[in-house]
């Protein structure tokens, strides 16, 4: 079973052991695309919906999410799904009214499948605890059923985000939380419920007998409190129209000037009669762009500002808590109790091979410091030439060959001690360069030349024979004498 595979903490992988089998309640709007997105997901396998609607009641699934017949048909009732398909979690998307969803949760509970469901009034189960059959939580235990309810408000743009934003500050003394949403990119179900077209007077009217108006922004509001610890002494809500200031559309259809355009909504908490708690929600057609803005007045200081696209954002957030209720602790829960690890899919992911790491990472250093090595043993073997050179008591009136046959021979035992060098640690070799001090390299400055004829006539030996009176002025020729220490100076010439 899936509830076998536990996740690790930190930043261990986490994976699951299996795909985790999965049911829909609810075929509306957001039903939909958490049905498109679970056949693509690979960390779950869809193995059935369910639906009252007669007029998707026994279809194929693909033919209502336009992906044609894949084999999947649609239950007409909640326990019927759960009794053949046999998921573990069930994803309940059908309505914001605790009441009107208990029957579903209770029928979940006695088949023992997990609970993640979009609605917004359960996101704060205090208050949901009073809108539900008595002792639904401690039944829930008792069946080791977990019930979550997520999205992306509630649930995190204006909740969950806000409280992880706060952990990076102290001292914390007010937090204020806004959120702008585009009514008019939205789905005609959101533009009925922020009283699109209403006068003025339907949409108070509206408020009152609760028709419209966004569910669960004061549910936010005291999952802040309670994830930073702050009691509130009193809260409050309101609601007011945003009115078209010239026609424009909608989906629901044309919007003319004077009438709703959308709602903006505000809930503050209060502690010792101070306001620290303020949350602002402003949906409406023809707004600029969406906006989500969190100001922490603290030590430091936090300000957030960036976009969460609502629907987009809810089906991924719904997938991820199926992810993870399968391990969580069973009870009502809340997002505040989710963790922050998400589970691979199940599949086995060939790793990056060590030795291909090793092969492109470890060799560069490792061929870096041999070339040091090589240069410093090069740097070791290249003086000793001409230190045995200046020790030999070769004459520098012979012919060129004989000085072939010393070079040689000099040559040889350098070689040798190159070697030598290799063999014993650099530290003790060390003291062989001080060999030859300058004092002692005074007398060789008569025989540099006849070194440097032996260079030349290799070149052009008949030239170099002639000029030799030109090379009798040593002083000018002892400072190329040194230069001949090194392999190159037949070239400066």
């Amino acid at each position: 079973m899936c509830s076998e595979a536990g996740y690790a903490v930190g930043f261990a992988a986490v994976r699951l052991e299996e795909k985790i089998r999965i049911g829909i309640v609810g075929l509306g709007w957001v039903g939909q695309e958490v049905a498109r997105a679970a056949l693509e997901d690979p960390r779950v396998t869809l193995v059935g919906v369910a639906d009252r609607d007669p007029m998707k009641a026994g279809r194929d699934l693909g033919e209502i999410i336009g992906e044609g017949r894949i084999g999947i048909s649609i239950d007409c009732d909640v326990k019927t799904m759960l009794g053949r398909a046999r998921p573990e979690v069930a994803v309940v998307c059908t309505t914001s009214d605790v009441e009107v969803l208990g029957a579903s949760l209770e029928a979940c509970l006695d088949h023992g499948a997990h609970i993640v469901t979009t609605c917004e009034n359960l996101a704060d189960p205090e208050m949901a605890l009073s809108q539900l059959e008595p002792g639904f939580d401690e039944r829930a235990r008792d069946a080791g059923v977990v019930v979550l309810a997520t999205g992306v408000n509630p649930g995190f743009a204006m909740d969950r985000l806000p409280v992880m934003l706060a952990q990076v500050t102290r001292n914390i003394r007010r937090i204020r939380i806004s959120r702008v949403v585009n009514a008019s990119t939205r789905r005609a179900q959101l533009q009925g419920k922020i009283g699109v077209g209403m006068t003025p007077h339907g949409f108070s009217e509206a408020i009152k007998a609760g028709e419209i108006g966004h569910a669960g922004l004061s549910a936010s509001m005291r999952l802040i409190a309670k994830g930073l610890g702050i009691p509130l002494d009193k809260t409050a809500e309101a609601f007011s129209p945003v009115l078209a200031a010239s026609p424009t559309t909608s989906v629901l259809g044309a919007v003319p000037s004077g009438r709703v355009r959308g709602l903006y909504q505000i809930a503050r908490g209060y502690r010792g009669g101070r306001e620290v708690i303020t949350l602002e929600l402003t949906m409406a057609l023809d707004e600029e762009r969406g906006k989500d803005t969190i100001n922490i007045v603290g030590e430091p200081p936090i300000h957030f500002e960036g976009e969460l696209p609502g629907d987009p954002c809810t089906v991924a957030a719904v997938l991820s808590a199926i992810a993870v209720v399968v391990n969580m602790q069973p009870g009502l829960r809340t997002v505040l109790d989710v963790p922050l690890e998400q589970p691979e899919e199940p599949e086995a992911v060939t790793p990056r091979p060590l030795a291909a790491r090793e092969a492109t990472q470890l060799p560069t250093p490792a061929r870096s410091v041999r070339a040091r090595r090589r240069r410093s043993e090069r740097a070791d073997v290249r003086p000793a030439d001409p230190v045995e050179a200046a020790a030999s008591d070769a004459p520098a009136n012979k012919k060129v060959a004989t000085k072939k046959k010393a070079a040689t021979k000099n040559k040889a035992p350098a070689k040798k001690k190159a070697a030598t060098k290799k063999r014993a640690p650099a530290k003790k070799k060390a003291p062989a360069k001080k060999k030859a001090p300058a004092k002692k390299r005074a007398p060789a400055k008569k025989k540099t030349s006849a070194k440097k004829k032996a260079p030349t006539k290799k070149r052009a030996p008949a030239k170099k024979k002639a000029p030799a009176k030109k090379r009798a002025p040593a002083k000018k020729k002892a400072p190329t004498a040194k230069a001949t220490q090194s392999p190159r100076p037949e070239s400066e010439d």
